[in-house]
């Protein structure tokens, strides 16, 4: 720690700490980077083995433009959506904690779900609007 960087002390402990957990995060490697703002996206992407470029789907439940909405019960027939995979992505890490009291029996468990991001190129079986002027 430099002698010329000034801690703000409420009590001296907190602060203190957190700057040496800072410092020894810097030695390892890592950044410290603070909490997340809700614009920033808490997963990393990564590239898969496999990647499908293209997708077509045709198990619609509803479907709706500014004209017309068409709600299937269950599906709607003759009607395709066409995407493609845009990105894949690992979401944040969710820690599973399981503990029976009195029986020393604790187990941490986590996992991070696989994320898929289509943007849609095409939908089929629905009257495409015209361009038409709102009057104000």
């Amino acid at each position: 720690m430099n002698d010329d960087e000034e801690v703000s002390v409420s009590n001296g402990f907190p602060d203190r700490k957190r700057l040496i957990k800072e410092e020894t995060a810097a030695e390892i490697g890592y950044r410290v980077v603070g909490p997340l703002d809700p614009s920033e996206h808490p997963f990393n992407p990564y590239e898969p083995v496999f990647a499908v470029v293209q997708l077509i789907l045709n198990k619609v439940l509803m479907l709706g433009s500014r004209t017309q909405m068409i709600i299937g019960r269950p599906i709607l027939p003759d009607i395709a959506v066409h995407a493609v995979v845009d990105e894949h992505a690992l979401d944040a890490k969710v820690i599973i904690f399981k503990k029976k009291r009195r029986k020393n029996y604790r187990r941490t468990k986590g996992h991070r779900q696989e994320l898929t991001k289509l943007r849609i190129t095409n939908i089929q079986g629905i009257d495409n609007p015209q361009n038409v002027a709102i009057a104000a």
